[in-house]
């Protein structure tokens, strides 16, 4: 039979062990929050109890070049007119991009204008004139378009989008020029030829068209060697000769104030030098068809401010003149 005592002494050692760990196991449930839950974090992490902030995330497109202004004057634009397209490009890491103006309709591209390197963060001015022969008229879709080292192209938004519109017109009609006041006819006077003439048919006229410019007097067809006269007194202003035009020719400043020019003038007929006097009727040379002549006639011309005296002086047509001469003979 065991002894009660040696029992009891023997469960010592595993009571006191017991006892250990509730006493160890007491401070814990003693930090923990009064109604249950979570522990609180005690370092790293975001703050209890504080709300969570958004990061930023890295956006690519940030770094595409953008269109800070761009616009085109004047708008409607007039063919022969100058248009202005303002623009800049900015970039956040580039100095310079490759740039174009499009100008698009129907979805084509009707004319491009390749702007080449241009320089960001500067205000950029592209000028242009168009012809009639360079675009249609009508409305056109206006781009501006760039793309920097990292091919990167333009970034458009609702306030820096680049684009625009422009409405091409034509031009207006050209205005008539007013007539020409008609020259001062005078009856009295001498016909430059003595002997039968023609005034020849409209190829003969004043202004009728040549080969770079328009004629300049009227023709007189004559007979090759028929004389010449000064129609009123006056002096010797200019002789010489050209080859590819006038070929021989007189020019007579008269005591009216105007210029006679004679052109075509037979070869060694004329007998009179610059600064010579001449009256009314004097003969001075003769009719040919040197120079640029299909047949021997005289070219007429008539100068109210001086043979080409200045910028703004010009003939006026000799034929209401010559028709006064004849008709007072």
């Amino acid at each position: 039979m065991r002894c009660r005592h040696c029992v009891v002494m023997r469960r010592l050692p595993f009571l006191v062990c017991a006892l250990m760990l509730l006493v160890a196991a007491a401070p814990a449930r003693a930090a923990g929050p009064p109604t249950g839950g979570s522990s609180v974090p005690t370092g790293g992490g975001v703050t209890y109890n504080e709300p969570l902030r958004k990061v930023r995330a890295w956006d690519p497109a940030s770094f595409r070049p953008v269109a800070r202004e761009f616009s085109v004057a004047p708008n409607p634009l007039v063919l022969g007119s100058t248009a202005t397209f303002t623009y800049r490009i900015d970039s956040r890491e580039d100095k310079r991009v490759q740039a174009r103006i499009e100008l698009r309709r129907a979805g084509k591209v009707a004319v491009r204008f390749r702007l080449g390197a241009v320089s960001t963060g500067e205000r950029h001015v592209y000028k242009w004139t168009p012809a009639a022969d360079d675009v249609a008229t009508g409305r056109y879709a206006v781009r501006l378009r760039a793309v920097d080292p990292h091919e990167r192209v333009l970034r458009r938004t609702a306030q820096v989008s680049g684009r625009g519109r422009l409405a091409i017109k034509p031009a207006p009609p050209p205005v008539d020029p007013a007539p020409a006041p008609s020259p001062s006819v005078s009856g009295s006077g001498t016909f430059p030829t003595l002997g039968d003439f023609s005034f020849g048919g409209d190829d003969a006229r004043f202004g009728a068209g040549r080969e770079g410019h328009i004629h300049q007097g009227q023709d007189v067809t004559a007979a090759e060697g028929t004389p010449l006269v000064a129609p009123l007194p006056g002096t010797v202003y200019w002789v010489d000769y050209q080859a590819g035009g006038a070929g021989h020719y007189v020019v007579e400043r008269a005591d009216d104030g105007r210029d006679y020019v004679f052109m075509h003038l037979e070869d060694g007929s004329i007998t009179v030098a610059k600064g010579d006097r001449l009256a009314q009727g004097h003969q001075f040379g003769r009719v040919g068809s040197t120079g640029s002549s299909s047949g021997p006639h005289l070219h007429f011309e008539i100068w109210p401010d001086g043979w080409y005296a200045s910028k703004t002086s010009a003939p006026i047509d000799p034929l209401p003149q010559l028709q006064a001469w004849v008709a007072a003979r």
